[in-house]
């Protein structure tokens, strides 16, 4: 930088700040309170993230701050104004300037202890000069003006293309708070809020505390007083406003409050919102033995947003797409009571208790994610909450610990702009996992005790990882220090297999064997349940179950001994371990035999999991897992075992596109695989979620003329499958598979049905379609849209376009613009949106050739600094597409 800007820093800078200046002295610029044009060297760079060193110096400059925020809103308007009172208490006397963060807005004053004073504003933060900022209390005042936002973030601006109605609200994680209001985006430094909204008359406004007045004024406006809230972390302070529909209930004296938008309403069934609600308070109440900590609580479903729901303080907000416009299934039933269990479950861990930055984000989301799971099968009506997330969490985790981007659970965050770039499936799933395995090793109640002496310690405050594990260590007697450093600070997914012998139909010996990856070789201990089973009476049941606890490369298992001969053996039974297993040969024998003979629709879940893992290892050639498949499939009742089944035969459709196969063997088994989805549709109970789970199968994998005219005729109403409802949400899949297919009069269908269901749910849903067309000249525009005309588009309409470029099928309509793809990546990251970068990313497939897997080789080499959001995935795509090759060996070495 400059010798200038270094000149004006005073000589006692401190050391921490010293070492921020390498590199990341901003000068900033504004008109001062005088008229003046001033300038302020600031220890920070000048960019819209804010990185957890210089976090760390401004938490030892701030003792305290709350904040009084009023704010004006409408509807016609692009932007809304505010100000801000940010009553602060500093630490010392600051000799260096103090910066409040405040991204892509208008500064329109500042004032300090009541006087307009000088400040600078570079468009990401706001700085004022150290003269003026002793030791003690001061009010800082800022009136302001921002633009609404259209990416579901900030404070996001939604126009209903039904009726018009506008609807806003906030989502912050983890550092867009500061596009509502100027203020200190850190979790650690945590404030009381007192909120006061002008708003439309017609308008709802929500908060995290309970309007305690709302004004009527002149031309159509009120005014929504806030009394002041608990102290939280601005990441979840919740603002949100429109003309929703509200329901009301009541958990146990907790007021209990659903938004919806006015268009959507008739689709909500608010019973089971109240009753899933009402049973995850009583769950969590009594567990953490701590009253809930927010006073009432309200759900608002809101339209665009970007993942599946949010926990702002007493204020959660889910994403529609828990809103189905026709009959649920039960396993959608269940996924709704799980977000609302998991978000729920953040009140205490995460709102109350915070984490100090943003290498803690895995801690609050694994534990809400395991917290979920069990209150669910403590306290629901759902029997299957295990199965479900073992097939949910726990797949998403092993998929994602194998990829070359995985990485250990706990990570550093360097800064803002990186805290999402781990958050992912070790984030989410094998967090959970990893939490799911400590009650079985600490025991239930030394884990439930240790959760609620952590929350009480820390309540309405911030806490590190040693503080959580200490709390659990300190109530089960043991030192976890071991444990933490093999599970959370290493990555990596360790394999076991069970080789055992047997004399005289009784096991003689068993040893667990445990492997990890070559470039991960930590070898860990944990808790495993051994299943043994056997033919007894026509059944395949469990005949024996052996607890243990691995460690190191081989564990012998001396309780075995004398047990039943097992025909089936299960390495991780009941699913209690996060472990990869490898089934030994006379398992797998048996399973092909007797697959449905297996009593336990767990056990059968497990088993038809690992045979189509032995595929994508390259173990298991493609083509006999299908025959396998279609043989025994159409036999099985349980509805999980039939959704994983489904989703293992999409997956295998677009591998069969991938490989190099002969032409006729790939379109037997396509249309082998069409013909069983249409068998099963048409075979299951009316009614039933084995039917819908069918019907999307089939929407996904229709194949030929008279498929796709079932298809159409479904659409039309001229064929009827008995008990099955077609409906808005239903038309979309079957429009969208004849617009793939180019079948008929496919864009008729999609201008018609948009005549009919004109919601923005239903213009993506056509955007997808479109854009599915295996045209040269629809990929052409698509791609001229994303790269060129993005800012014509909504994301959600973005990200629906590039989800469906390029399905399986349409692999050579990719290879003609594989180069114009991969020549853009730089220039997509280069707008640092990671948002935009996600979507982007969803262009590229899996392919199997080496000159693609070249191309991503190529592409990474050039551009090492590609955004995390695009780089992983094109690394993640690489790798799969490696391992593609080996599928492809391995089916040729069958076919030859």
């Amino acid at each position: 930088m400059p010798s200038r800007l270094t000149s004006l820093l005073p000589p006692s800078l401190p050391k921490l700040a010293s070492c921020l200046l390498a590199g990341a002295i901003a000068a900033v610029s504004h008109i001062s309170a005088a008229g003046a044009e001033t300038s302020i060297a600031v220890d920070r760079e000048n960019r819209p993230a804010l990185t957890a060193e210089y976090a760390a110096l401004r938490r030892a400059q701030i003792a305290d701050v709350d904040y009084q925020i009023e704010v004006t809103l409408g509807n016609q308007s692009e932007t809304f104004s505010g100000r801000v009172t940010a009553d602060t208490t500093l630490a010392r006397d600051l000799k260096q300037p103090l910066t409040i963060d405040f991204a892509g807005g208008t500064v329109k004053q500042v004032t300090l202890d009541g006087k307009a004073v000088d400040f600078d504003y570079n468009g990401n933060f706001i700085a004022l000069a150290p003269s003026m900022l002793t030791k003690g209390k001061h009010s800082i005042a800022i009136e302001y003006e921002h633009p609404y936002s259209s990416d579901g973030s900030g404070l996001h601006h939604f126009k209903d293309p039904e009726d018009g109605s506008v609807y806003l609200y906030t989502h912050f994680e983890p550092y867009k708070a500061n596009r509502f209001f100027p203020h200190f985006d850190q979790p650690n430094l945590k404030a009381r809020y007192t909120v006061t909204v002008t708003a439309p008359e017609s308008w709802q406004v929500v908060t995290a505390t309970r309007e305690e007045k709302v004004d009527a004024l002149e031309n159509g406006l009120k005014r929504w007083h806030f009394p002041q809230s608990k102290k939280f972390s601005t990441y979840i302070f919740p603002l949100h406003a429109g003309p929703f529909t509200v329901w009301e209930s009541d958990a146990a004296g907790i007021p209990l409050r659903l938004f919806a938008r006015k268009s959507m309403a008739e689709y909500v069934k608010p019973d089971d919102w109240f009753k899933f609600t009402g049973e995850s308070f009583a769950f969590y109440q009594k567990y953490f033995d701590i009253p809930y900590p927010f006073e009432k609580y309200d759900q608002l479903i809101v339209p665009d947003f970007t993942i599946g729901a949010m926990e702002n303080v007493a204020a959660v907000t889910f994403n529609e797409g828990y809103v189905s416009r026709g009959d649920k299934t039960q396993a959608q039933r269940q996924r709704l009571a799980n977000v609302i269990a998991h978000e729920m479950a953040h009140m205490w861990f995460g709102d109350l208790v915070t984490m100090d930055w943003w290498n803690g984000l895995w801690l609050k989301e694994s534990f809400a994610t395991y917290m979920a799971s069990l209150a669910l099968s403590e306290n629901s009506e759902f029997e299957d909450v295990w199965q479900n997330f073992y097939l949910g969490s726990k797949q998403w985790a092993y998929g994602a610990d194998q990829l070359p981007t995985t990485h250990p659970i706990e990570v550093k965050v360097p800064n803002t702009d990186e805290a999402f770039s781990n958050f992912d499936g070790i984030t989410y799933g094998k967090g959970g996992s990893v939490l799911n395995q400590l009650p079985y090793y600490l025991g239930k109640e030394a884990f439930r005790q240790g959760v609620s002496n952590y929350l009480k310690e820390h309540a309405y405050g911030n806490a590190e990882l040693k503080d959580f594990m200490g709390a659990l260590g300190t109530a089960a007697n043991k030192d976890l220090t071991g444990w933490t450093q093999n599970w959370l600070y290493k990555a990596g997914l360790n394999t076991i297999a069970v080789r055992y012998q047997c004399d005289k139909d009784r096991i003689s010996s068993l040893s667990i064997e445990q492997t990890a990856p070559e470039q991960y070789p930590t070898l860990r201990s944990q808790k495993v349940q051994l299943g043994i089973y056997r033919m007894q009476e026509g059944k395949m049941t469990r005949a024996a179950k052996v607890p243990v606890i691995y460690n190191g490369v081989t564990t012998k298992v001396k309780d075995a001994v004398g047990m039943p001969c097992p025909q089936i053996l299960i390495p991780n039974d009941e699913d209690w371990a996060y472990v990869k297993t490898r089934l030994d040969g006379s398992t797998v024998a048996a399973v092909n035999q007797h697959i449905n003979d297996i009593e336990s629709p767990f056990t059968r879940l497990i088993l038809w999991q690992s045979l189509y893992d032995s595929v994508t290892d390259a173990q298991l050639p493609l083509t006999d897992w299908i025959e396998f498949a279609l043989k025994n499939a159409g036999h099985e009742t349980d509805i999980n075992v039939i959704r994983l089944i489904s989703n293992h035969l999409q997956s295998a459709h677009n591998y069969l596109y991938r490989l190099d196969l002969p032409n006729a063997q790939r379109k037997q088994k396509l249309q082998a695989i069409s013909d069983f989805a249409w068998q099963q549709l048409n075979a299951a109970p009316a009614g039933s979620d084995t039917q819908k789970t069918w019907f999307y199968a089939f929407a996904d994998l229709a194949q030929g003329e008279t498929a796709l005219d079932n298809a159409a005729q479904l659409l039309d109403e001229k064929l009827e499958i008995e008990g099955l409802e077609i409906g808005k949400d239903r038309s979309w899949p079957l429009i969208a598979l004849l617009n793939r297919n180019l079948y008929g009069d496919y864009e008729k269908r999609v201008t018609d049905q948009l005549k009919k269901d004109s919601s923005d749910r239903a213009n993506n849903a056509a955007i997808a379609a479109r854009a599915g067309r295996p045209t040269e000249a629809t990929k052409k525009e698509w791609l001229d849209n994303i790269l060129n005309k993005r800012d014509d588009y909504k994301l959600s309409q973005i990200k629906a376009a590039a989800g469906n470029l390029f399905p399986a099928e349409q692999l050579p309509l990719y290879r003609q613009f594989s180069a114009q793809l991969f020549a853009a990546a730089p220039t997509v990251s280069a707008t640092g949106d990671t948002l935009y970068n996600k979507a982007y990313a969803l262009l590229f497939p899996i392919a199997c050739s080496k000159a693609e897997i070249d191309a991503y080789q190529q592409v990474l080499a050039k551009n090492p600094d590609l955004i995390p959001a695009l780089g992983r995935v094109l690394k993640d795509r690489q790798q799969q597409s490696v391992w593609c090759q080996d599928m492809n060996a391995r089916q040729k070495s069958v076919n030859n």
